[in-house]
């Protein structure tokens, strides 16, 4: 019986590691299956340890090694697309090496993030206590105070009591609707309902969607890269970069470039039509393709 994970895919940073292995195996001339065995025994026991049994099983059985990788299912898809790549391109284990330095990246990435959040959130919080506390203990004070001199109820000093206290509840509940909001969205990027939730942040936050977008236009180049440097046609480079875009958006912008090269447009003016790069590197890759060297 597979054993069951709490995480879908392996962390940045335990995804980072791996990779880094499989690149020292692959360099060191060492067979995939015997690498994939000295893994296994590592990984013994730990809750990833059956799905890399099921890898080495996989490759004594001919299975090729990014078949094996999918089948786990604790693989990030950009991992899976790039390592079928590397395949083809017969540059495994530059690419192995080239994702470890990726998924390193963003663990660091991933951490930075965190501390960037928690800092404003806790501030947040903090700043919800204390004006619970004077909502709740502090200004219902001032109020017997008040009531007890006989001020009237349209007084100035009693209306700037309740009005303190108007605002006091206000705030403390977009402070609840906003640690509300954290949570869901929190729980949700850990489901599968992973990359609708991004879509819907880049959609709404301006940054997300920068970075989103220059994360995709890095993975197609990355991909490109790796398949002319080991002799591809650029047709079947084109027609394969896709697959390691894995936001939908982009994915059909990489298409489009596809459907343009595909048409009888060159190289640059397929990259130019799928609206992924910016000016400058539109720029650079007309001038690489008139150079020779793309």
């Amino acid at each position: 019986m597979q054993e069951k994970t709490t995480q879908k895919t392996l962390p940045p940073d335990e995804t980072a590691l791996f990779c880094e292995q499989i690149a020292m195996v692959l360099q060191a001339g060492i067979p995939l299956g015997d690498g994939m065995e000295t893994l296994a025994r590592s990984y013994a026991g730990s809750r990833y340890g059956a799905r890399f049994e099921e890898m080495h099983v996989s490759l004594e059985r001919g299975g090729t090694f990014s078949q094996a990788l999918e089948k786990t299912g604790i693989f990030p898809d950009y991992l899976l697309a790039m390592t079928r790549i590397g395949e083809r391109s017969g540059k495994l284990d530059e690419v192995m090496a080239s994702l470890a330095n990726y998924y390193q990246w963003e663990a660091q990435i991933k951490s930075s993030v965190k501390s960037a959040i928690l800092y404003p959130s806790v501030l947040v919080m903090m700043l919800a206590v204390v004006i619970a506390i004077l909502v709740i203990s502090v200004l219902p004070v001032f109020q017997r105070v008040f009531d007890s001199l006989g001020l009237a109820a349209t007084s100035p000093a009693t209306a700037a009591m309740q009005i303190g206290v108007g605002v006091g509840k206000g705030m403390l509940i977009l402070v609840g609707v906003f640690a509300l909001l954290l949570l869901v969205v929190g729980i949700l990027l850990r489901t599968n309902k992973r990359k609708s939730v991004l879509a819907l942040l880049a959609g709404v936050i301006p940054a997300v969607r920068r970075v989103n977008a220059r994360l995709s236009t890095a993975r197609y180049a990355s991909a490109l890269s790796m398949m002319l440097s080991a002799g591809y046609p650029v047709e079947d480079a084109m027609r394969l970069a896709p697959s390691v875009v894995t936001d939908d958006k982009h994915k059909k912008q990489a298409e489009l470039a596809q459907q343009e090269l595909l048409a009888g447009g060159s190289f640059a003016q397929a990259a130019e039509k799928s609206g992924l790069f910016d000016a400058m590197h539109e720029k650079m890759i007309r001038f690489g393709t008139a150079a020779g060297k793309l």
